[in-house]
């Protein structure tokens, strides 16, 4: 080839600088090979394209190809350009040679600097189709790059060499392989900065950018996270100061790029871009548009809500304002995605509603995610907006109803893959409301259940049947669980589950939901969630251990979690069928099997307990068809004792005399809690009826080591609930087998009776409980009371113990919501005169309660002393009363105390949905008397609940009224101690500038 201005030849190669080396003669020696081999195959050539073929062929040397393709510019015309003859001619060229060209930096003396890069660049576009796949095209994206960053200055640039190198990256991208390389050799990033540069064809890079994400997600980010930030900071700007049409267009590039957020940047604050995408879709939402412009942006939002939180709305930019604007746009997007379902979907055919599927599945999104925030109280609308909201969503709703009790009437649309999805999308957001609200349209939900169970159990099967395709094709291996089909379909079960809950709890959908044989669905879909993870609850056979992924795992828990639940619905409410179907006998065998499968493990306790509790349930009513030769409920009886136990310990308390929830439960007791108070109630309820299970029990040393444990814990260390459920447990087991009485008499049960003051335990094993001494009020009442029936004609030995009676049952009673109405506290204590009265005293009633109550006021007083306090503290400290109890009883004595005239403030717990030991009822006091924590004081006589509530409000100093001289605990110790209220007149000489919450 001739170079310009010098005759010697010059080979384009960066390899190779030299023209006369030892490696460009052995590569002459090779082309000479190959063109001999050439001309042999093709000894006549008649065509154009295989005379061009035959040339390339024939070059032995860089410069001759070069040489070679400029030849063919005149030789072959554009019509016979077709993809054979490109790829042939790719062939005969090499696409090394094209690589060697792109990457020399040498040109002949006095040629432009880029001249055999653009040229080859030139080419490389021209033959690009018939490259792609190949592992030398994908190694040229460095260069690639190279040349787009020249987009920023393109002074010193070849606008050719740039369009060409962006066309290629388009076509790189336009197939799997591609994508992939492109991330892998970190072209992202490049891509990033040229759009940021808003350089020459700025937009092709931004389009390239949405090909890469489009499909591979988050994977896009994995090695350049700063990328997505710095791109997201520049669209977000953009978004939010246009005001044209461009805005609207940003809307759906930024939900493509939304979708892709790396996870990195998930937990990064309030970054600018955040901050520009609320600005910018709150100017959206906030103005009147067109349909289109308004769908863009609900669009927008529902994809910001799904991959930023409900949570992001509400962000605020000041104090003053943004908190109200949060709070508006969020009514706002839910009125407006109330709205566009109704209007896509009300009065609408089936093929119409499906037209407007886009938008319609966005507010889908908006809709679910906001009832599962809203349903949280994570905001406390006004009483107003949230009956509109209401509203608006029943209206929603109904519509949804309406549209997919419709689309039952004809199966059709199973077989358009459009239809279908939009379909399973509305039985999606369906299941979403459900699972809070079934007391809405409660007619159109009962006639959609066979529909949408009906779809639920298509989809499934139709999965179920891919998930076995492909395991018998690659096994349990890793690729098996990370790899998604891409022909599933929804798994619409999964979202119906919370729904279906509460639906098996009314008997009328749940007689449909039984006729539609649901139970055997759950059954195979929970056996299917168990099947898809089971590979990590036991030890790995494999060479290689199972990676599951841990969404997966999570989802697949969740879903077996709410399907025990469901069953336990049904098991409580249909007992006689459960007693008698083959079906739950079965479902007790499986449980049996896989409950001792399950680790022990934080993530698997709620399918631990779950499971295991079911299991009890069902046992109840399937005992007789259980054998003491059957190993398995062994197994079974063993893990769910496990679970039960080792949620409690002394071991992790502060003063190890206090029996608290262990370490590993702690963090889900939320959760956790009903379903093991659940768990040991059932257990005990067994006992009875299982009486070789009392022997298996105590031949595992459980109710022993309760015992032992019981010992342990000082009094006052066992929590109300716990000491209960403990109590019936071992009531009911001595009851029940002799020799476990006499096991836990042996290890010190009478002991315990006398520590935690088991009156029902004492009871079973005789034990005489010490008499705790009246207080003076409840003897006189006592002495009153009694002496009253008496004259009535009551003999003293009855007239006693119906006092008594009454007042044992007064203190035990739950108390009715009597909050706002007098007239229901005094039936409430009328109603516990009837219970403690003989029915032929009932006539009584009236004017006992009326002594009772009369007597009882009388002595709620002040002490002269204490008032005399009061009057001395009143001039110069501002005083406070917080109180807990039922708001009329309390105002009562209250009241009839006429304490009012000593107090600035006085807070009773039930006018509010507070109690002390919360911070939040201190809160309100320090509001009232408008002071700070610290300049307080807190005296009470109740540790656990006024000195450990005036050390979680942050109070100045605590005063504990101690006058039992009781020992406090090691985790709440107040700062002074007196056994008499008057003497914080003592302690007060000490402090200045205070104020006092007096309770």
């Amino acid at each position: 080839m001739g170079s310009c201005g010098d005759s010697r030849p010059s080979t384009p190669d960066a390899d190779q600088p030299e023209a006369n080396s030892e490696s460009d003669q052995m590569e002459m020696d090779d082309a000479k090979g190959k063109g001999e081999k050439t001309v042999r195959e093709l000894p006549t050539m008649s065509s154009p394209v295989e005379r061009g073929i035959l040339i390339l062929r024939r070059a032995n040397t860089d410069t001759e190809r070069f040489a070679a393709l400029l030849m063919l510019t005149k030789l072959i015309k554009v019509e016979e350009f077709d993809e054979s003859c490109k790829k042939s001619l790719m062939e005969a060229m090499g696409l090394h040679f094209l690589a060697r060209l792109l990457r020399t930096d040498e040109v002949p003396e006095g040629c432009p600097p880029f001249m055999f890069k653009s040229i080859a660049m030139t080419i490389l576009t021209c033959f690009i189709s018939s490259c792609l796949g190949n592992p030398t095209l994908y190694a040229l994206i460095p260069v690639l790059s190279e040349f787009i960053a020249m987009s920023a200055d393109t002074s010193d640039g070849d606008l050719t060499l740039i369009k060409d190198s962006y066309q290629c990256m388009k076509s790189i991208a336009s197939e799997k392989g591609g994508r992939k390389a492109i991330i892998d050799f970190e072209a992202v990033g490049s891509l990033v900065d040229a759009y940021t540069a808003e350089g020459y064809c700025y937009d092709d890079a931004l389009e390239i950018l949405l090909m890469v994400v489009t499909e591979e997600g988050a994977r896009t980010w994995e090695d350049e996270p700063e990328a997505f930030i710095k791109l997201m900071n520049h669209v977000a700007h953009e978004f939010a100061v246009d005001q044209g049409e461009i805005k609207f267009k940003l809307c759906d590039t930024l939900s493509e790029l939304l979708q892709s957020l790396p996870l990195l940047t998930v937990e990064s604050g309030q970054p600018e871009w955040k901050k520009n995408l609320h600005k910018g879709l709150s100017d959206i939402i906030f103005s009147k548009l067109s349909r289109e412009q308004r769908d863009r942006g609900l669009k927008l939002a529902g994809t910001a809500m799904e991959t930023l939180g409900v949570s992001w709305v509400l962000q605020v930019e000041n104090e003053a304002t943004g908190e109200t604007k949060g709070r508006q746009l969020l009514l706002l997007l839910v009125h407006l995605a109330c709205i566009e379902v109704r209007m896509s979907l009300e009065d609408k055919t089936f093929e119409e509603a499906v037209a407007l599927a886009s938008p319609t599945t966005a507010c889908y999104t908006i809709l679910e995610l906001a009832i599962i925030f809203l349903v949280n109280g994570a905001v406390d609308f006004e009483q107003k907006q949230k009956q509109q909201l209401y509203a608006a969503l029943k209206g929603a709703f109904k519509a949804v109803l309406t549209f997919l009790n419709g689309a039952s009437v004809d199966d059709s649309f199973l077989e358009n893959s459009v239809n279908h999805l939009f379909v399973c999308a509305t039985i999606r957001v369906l299941g979403a409301w459900l699972a809070e609200e079934t007391a809405a349209n409660k007619e159109e939900v009962y006639q959609t259940i066979p529909f949408i169970i009906k779809i639920s159990r298509y989809n499934f099967e139709h999965n179920k049947r891919k998930a076995v395709m492909k395991s018998k094709k690659k096994g349990q291996s890793k690729s098996y669980y990370k790899e998604e089909s891409k022909d599933r379909l929804p798994d619409v079960l999964r979202f119906l589950l919370p729904g279906l809950c509460h639906l098996t709890a009314e008997d009328f959908p749940r007689h449909i939901l039984l006729e539609l044989e649901i139970e055997n669905l759950l059954f195979e879909y929970f056996n299917y969630h168990w099947n898809s993870i089971k590979g990590i609850f036991g030890p790995q056979n494999k060479e290689e251990e199972l990676e599951i992924p841990s969404d997966k795992v999570r989802s697949a828990c969740e879903a077996m979690d709410t399907i025990s639940n469901i069953f336990m619905n049904i098991v409580v409410q249909e007992p006689q069928r459960v007693k008698t179907d083959l079906f739950y006998y079965t479902l007790l065998k499986f449980v049996f099997t896989k409950v001792p499968e399950i680790p022990l493990e934080v993530r698997y306790l709620r399918l631990c307990g779950n499971s295991s509790t079911l299991g009890l349930m069902i046992l109840r009513h399937q005992h007789k068809s259980v054998k003491s030769t059957d190993f398995t409920i062994f197994r079974f009886v063993q893990s769910t004792v496990r679970f039960l136990w080792d949620a409690h310990n002394i071991e992790e308390s502060r003063d190890y005399a206090t029996l608290v929830v262990s370490s590993k439960y702690e963090f889900h007791w939320g959760s956790l809690m009903d379903i093991w108070f659940l768990g040991m109630h059932t257990l005990s309820l067994l006992l009875p009826l299982i009486p070789w299970l009392c022997d298996f029990l105590i031949e595992s040393d459980w109710p022993q080591t309760i015992i032992t444990t019981l010992l342990s814990v000082r009094e006052g260390g066992l929590d109300t609930g716990l000491k209960s459920a403990f109590e019936d447990f071992l009531c009911l087991l001595s009851k029940s087998s002799k020799p476990a009485h006499n096991k836990l008499k042996e290890k010190g049960v009478e002991q315990v009776c006398r520590n935690h003051k088991l009156e029902e335990l004492s009871k079973v094993f005789s034990v005489k409980m010490s008499v705790v001494e009246k207080s003076l009020l409840c003897m006189m009442l006592h002495f009153l009371v009694t002496t009253w029936l008496e004259k009535q004609g009551l003999s003293k030995e009855e007239s006693r113990k119906i006092t008594t009676d009454f007042l044992q049952k007064f203190r035990e009673s739950p108390a009715p919501d009597y909050s706002t109405d007098e007239d229901g506290l005094d039936k409430w204590r009328r109603n516990i005169w009837a219970a403690a009265l003989p029915e032929i005293y009932h006539q009584y009633i009236g004017d006992v309660y009326s002594l009772w109550k009369s007597e009882r006021l009388k002595h709620l007083s002040f002490k002269p002393c204490v008032t005399t306090m009061l009057d001395e503290l009143a001039p110069d400290f501002n005083l406070g009363l917080i109180t807990n109890g039922p708001s009329v009883a309390q105002w009562e004595k209250i009241n009839h105390t006429d304490c009012q005239k000593y107090f600035d403030s006085i807070i009773v717990s039930g006018d509010l949905d507070v109690e002390k030991p919360s911070k939040d009822i201190y809160d309100m006091a320090f509001r009232e008397l408008q002071v700070n924590p610290n300049e307080c004081i807190m005296v009470g006589d109740k540790i656990e609940t006024d000195i450990k509530g005036g050390v979680n409000a942050g109070i100045g100093a605590t005063v504990w009224v101690n006058a039992r001289n009781k020992v406090a605990p090691d985790d709440i110790q107040p700062d002074f101690m007196i056994d008499n209220v008057t003497q914080l007149l003592d302690i007060l000489l000490d402090l200045t500038d205070v104020e006092i919450s007096q309770s």
